[in-house]
């Protein structure tokens, strides 16, 4: 069973890799403040690399938490870059240069340590998203993939966050993999347990009880590493590699449920 993504959030390892994917502003900035707080309270350093309109956001939920940004500005525990300003300053051909790059980033975690002030350091960070975002996909990966190589080198904990629907079918065809070959931890939604029972009801509506081959399918299946991720989008995984065919009904059908769900905990609210 996956930890709450509050729980990894609050406790990525020294270099641990997460990525969130996302589709309402709320969730994006609740996830980004709660691992930059859970960060400084810790007293890590925290690099946070968000586009202007993005940092207004996040600014307001720190502040909601009790920190004074200016302060952890002036102390060196809180280090802020643009997004926009520092994307073009390590991309070559339309494509992000590892040699240009891995200094940057090395050079920042090393001042965002203060001589030794702040050993431990994590890093948040929206520039694979804007390339994401723009369309420029083998870009985005690639970043992503020196991010990863970052994380280990410099040892650090590295979180980024994808504006993407975890119920779109079409994310599965390469992105979604390619996702979690370069992350330690996926985050693809709020709420676990809703999900859990969202895709448990989809699954039992189109494809019927997991019995017989299917059982034992998705028992030699689970052996492989999806550690990373809820067991519920695990779930989903399998089906797409066993039952293609069925796959596209079963996440449509799991999307409806979780809305139901939504609307149901607005309804209480």
């Amino acid at each position: 069973m996956s930890r709450d993504w509050k729980y990894l959030l609050s406790n990525p390892g020294p270099d641990g890799h997460i990525v969130q994917l996302y589709n309402d502003d709320d969730f994006y900035c609740e996830a980004i403040s709660h691992f930059a707080a859970e960060g400084l309270v810790r007293g890590e350093s925290v690099i946070l690399v968000a586009t202007p309109a993005n940092w207004v956001n996040i600014a307001r939920q720190l502040e909601g938490k009790g920190f004074n940004s200016s302060e952890l500005f002036d102390k060196g525990q809180l280090t802020l870059l643009d997004a926009n300003d520092t994307l073009p300053k390590f991309m070559k051909g339309g494509m992000p240069d590892g040699t240009i790059f891995k200094p940057i980033a090395a050079d920042t975690i090393q001042k965002a340590r203060c001589g030794g002030k702040f050993p431990r350091v994590r890093w948040w960070g929206e520039m694979v998203n804007v390339l994401y975002v723009e369309g420029r996909e083998k870009a985005s990966h690639q970043l992503e993939q020196f991010f990863d190589e970052v994380a280990h080198e410099q040892t650090v904990a590295i979180f980024c966050s994808f504006l993407m629907d975890q119920y779109d079918p079409r994310i599965y065809d390469e992105t979604f993999n390619n996702v979690c070959l370069t992350h330690s931890h996926v985050i693809p939604m709020r709420n676990y347990d809703a999900h859990r029972h969202a895709v448990n009801a989809a699954i039992t509506d189109i494809i019927g009880p997991i019995e017989g081959k299917q059982l034992r399918s998705l028992v030699n299946w689970s052996g492989k590493d999806t550690s990373g991720m809820p067991p519920s989008q695990a779930m989903l995984l399998w089906v797409r590699e066993t039952m293609p065919d069925r796959f596209p009904r079963v996440l449509e059908k799991a999307k409806s449920y979780d809305c139901q769900t939504d609307a149901s905990a607005m309804g209480q609210a």
